[in-house]
């Protein structure tokens, strides 16, 4: 039986956009979402996405709008509530930024 290298908290360094992905995340592709929540799954995370469109500051959303380019540096994601979140990705999406926090839900 394969052992599952369980993911860990990784020290956020985003580019120049403010794009991030977590080094041991798979790159997924568009369309590539059953395989996405079967990894989710199988590394026993609970996932929650927070979107730049609903941020809590609505100066920083309305910021990123109206300059109408990708640069989303200056937004920081606000965390959910609760202990053990870490940040899994931040990536571009039809509606603008999203973070998606993700903490372990269960030991797989």
């Amino acid at each position: 039986m394969e052992t599952i290298k369980l993911i860990q908290p990784a020290p956020v360094v985003r580019d120049e956009d403010g794009m991030f992905q977590h080094p041991d995340m798979p790159d997924f592709d568009e369309g590539d979402e059953e395989k996405c929540k079967a990894w989710v799954a199988d590394q026993g995370l609970q996932v929650k996405m927070v979107e730049l469109e609903y941020h809590s500051d609505q100066t920083i959303s309305d910021r990123y709008f109206e300059a109408g380019d990708s640069d989303c540096s200056y937004w920081e994601p606000d965390r959910p509530e609760g202990h053990g979140w870490f940040c899994l990705a931040i990536h571009d999406t039809d509606n603008g930024p999203v973070c998606w926090w993700a903490r372990r839900e269960v030991t797989p």
